[in-house]
C-alpha cells in the first residue's frame, strides 16, 4: 500500500514537472546561460552485509544547478530479514541527509555521474534467545561514481559504485559493526527538468 501511495504521488508530483517550460543551458565560448531545474528520484542501492548482498529502497530530491545538484535522500533497508543468521532474528537500518552530485557533459547521452550521500541513521536488531535488543544511531558518509544515461529530457538513469563509512554503532559481541561498512553499488532514476544545452543559435 505504501509503495502504491508513493509511486502515485510521484507520477502526480512528474507531470506538474513535465507540463512547465523550463529554459536554461550550458556555458560556452558564445553564451554564458547556466543550466537550472530539480528533480525526484527513486533509489535502488545494493551493498554487502556479512558477504551476502542486500537491498535497500528510498528516494531523493535536487535542484539541478549547472553540472552539480544538491537535496536530500532517504534509504531504508527491504531484505535483511532474508540474510540474518541463527544470531539474528530482525534487523532494521534506514539513514537520510544531504546529497550532493556532479554530472557532466549532461548534454551526452551517456555521461559521468558521482555523488556523495552524508546523513543520520539508526539500526535495530532483535536477537533470537533472551539476549536484548540492540539499537544504536550512526553517521554514514556514501561517495560514489558511474555513468548516467540520458533516456529522454526529462528521464535519466545512473548507475554509481561507492563505499559506506560509518561511524558511531557501538561494539557489541554478538556482531561486528564493521559488516555496516561496505561497497555499494546504486542505481538512481532521476526523473524531473534539468534545463537544457543552448548554442550561440539559440535564443
Amino acid at each position: 500500500m505504501k509503495k502504491t501511495i508513493f509511486i502515485a504521488m510521484l507520477i502526480c508530483f512528474a507531470s506538474q514537472i513535465f507540463a512547465q517550460r523550463w529554459n536554461g543551458g550550458d556555458e560556452t565560448l558564445f553564451t554564458r546561460s547556466h543550466r537550472v531545474g530539480f528533480f525526484l528520484s527513486p533509489i535502488v542501492e545494493y551493498s554487502d552485509f556479512k558477504h551476502d548482498l542486500t537491498t535497500a529502497t528510498g528516494g531523493g530530491i535536487g535542484i539541478v544547478a549547472g553540472d552539480f545538484f544538491i537535496g536530500g535522500y532517504g534509504l531504508g533497508t527491504t531484505d535483511y530479514d532474508r540474510i540474518l543468521n541463527d544470531d539474528f532474528d530482525r534487523l532494521d537500518m534506514g539513514h537520510g541527509g544531504f546529497w550532493l552530485g556532479y554530472v557532466a557533459p549532461q548534454h551526452e547521452v551517456v555521461h559521468f555521474f558521482s555523488s556523495v550521500k552524508a546523513g543520520w541513521g539508526a539500526v535495530d536488531i532483535e536477537f533470537d534467545g533472551s539476549e536484548p535488543a540492540y539499537e544504536d544511531s550512526f553517521f554514514a558518509v556514501t561517495p560514489e561514481a558511474g555513468l548516467e544515461v540520458n533516456v529522454f529530457r526529462w528521464f535519466r538513469i545512473g548507475g554509481a559504485v561507492g563505499y559506506r563509512f560509518m561511524n558511531g554503532l557501538a561494539e557489541t559481541p554478538n556482531f561486528d559493526p564493521k559488516d555496516f561498512q561496505t561497497m555499494t553499488a546504486s542505481l538512481t532514476f532521476r526523473i524531473g527538468a534539468f534545463g537544457r544545452k543552448r548554442d550561440r543559435w539559440d535564443d
